[in-house]
């Protein structure tokens, strides 16, 4: 297989190349530079000319949250593409104003992601990373970035401790596994409600199982699927059925701590239904599944109140494929059947 090449663009070469880019074979394009990402008139100029030039590119844009509007998530939901965004100290403290941006990603069904660090900024501590975690991830997103654990860990402050550095980077570790590498966000809070523990808490148990399991930060283990659109292959490489099952080994030891066993039928559904969803999108593998419910109650907002779901919905065995299916125009799209 050839290697894959790769070129850099600065702003002028992009906005004035784009047509050209599909002749070098160009599949992905980082989208970082402030030029483009800083004001929403550069931004809003270069998704309608990449719409228009080089529709057929996945794009991933480096933006911050002050360009973001209705506007702007319209257009960029016309590209193939994903976003990162930082998430710091400030956002958190104006967490309304950031989570109303938020709401036009998530309104607008794009996907991205979060860049948390820790110890970086003046005045950071063990609590206010905490704070950042468990803000990021009630707002959704796709994965959370930690650019910290690919380099070396930053140096203790007067407010962030060489342990709690530790600390936080065994957290981020196991972020990065459980819910980005592992594709939970459409299930991760329902799941994690009955629980009735904050995310950073339940990353930190998850972080204490993988050290007792060998399978920590500091194993040398290397966990984590590359898909198409890079999404959580920054520093793993096992495969996505692997995590899954990691995922619903450490949900049953959680929820048998609480004495929530009757419970583990509805997670473990929800964990292996969409986990199949997530391996057809993002790596082409169809699937055949035994399930205990419906697809259709899974996939439905009932799913999203596990409590609720298990008291009223009744449990119905059926086999299915999860596989591409084609509308009246030829268009595919991801779906299930009977078999």
């Amino acid at each position: 297989m050839e290697a894959e090449k790769e070129y850099r663009f600065n702003a002028s070469q992009l906005e004035e190349g784009l047509a050209s880019l599909v002749e070098l074979g160009i599949t992905r394009l980082i989208v970082a530079e402030e030029a483009i990402t800083g004001s929403k008139d550069s931004l809003l100029r270069f998704v309608c000319r990449a719409q228009e030039e080089a529709p057929d590119i996945f794009y991933k844009f480096y933006l911050n949250s002050s360009v973001i509007d209705g506007q702007v998530c319209q257009e960029l939901s016309q590209l193939y593409c994903s976003l990162q965004l930082p998430l710091t100290a400030a956002d958190v403290a104006g967490k309304k104003a950031f989570s109303r941006k938020i709401d036009f990603l998530n309104r607008s069904g794009l996907v991205f992601g979060f860049d948390l660090d820790f110890a970086q900024e003046e005045g950071d501590s063990a609590r206010l990373f905490r704070d950042r975690l468990n803000f990021a991830l009630s707002l959704y997103p796709n994965h959370l970035d930690f650019s910290c654990l690919e380099q070396e860990l930053p140096q203790p402050t007067k407010t962030f401790s060489s342990k709690d550095i530790g600390l936080a980077a065994d957290k981020a570790y196991a972020c990065g596994l459980f819910y980005s590498a592992g594709r939970a966000v459409p299930w991760f809070l329902s799941v994690l409600k009955p629980l009735r523990i904050s995310p950073d808490s339940f990353f930190a148990d998850f972080a204490e199982w993988l050290h007792c399991n060998n399978l920590g930060r500091l194993s040398g283990a290397k966990i984590g699927a590359k898909t198409e659109t890079g999404i959580g292959d920054a520093m793993y490489q096992l495969s996505h059925q692997e995590i899954e099952q990691m995922q619903l080994l450490f949900l049953q030891l959680k929820y048998q701590e609480k004495g929530l066993e009757y419970l583990l039928p509805v997670v473990q559904e929800l964990v292996r239904f969409n986990g199949a969803f997530a391996r057809l999108v993002g790596e082409d593998q169809e699937s055949e599944l035994e399930l205990a419910f419906h697809p259709e109650d899974l996939s439905s907002p009932y799913s999203q109140d596990v409590q609720a779901f298990a008291e009223n919905v009744c449990m119905e065995q059926c086999r299915v494929r999860l596989c591409w299916m084609q509308d009246k125009e030829g268009n595919n799209f991801p779906d299930w059947q009977f078999i």
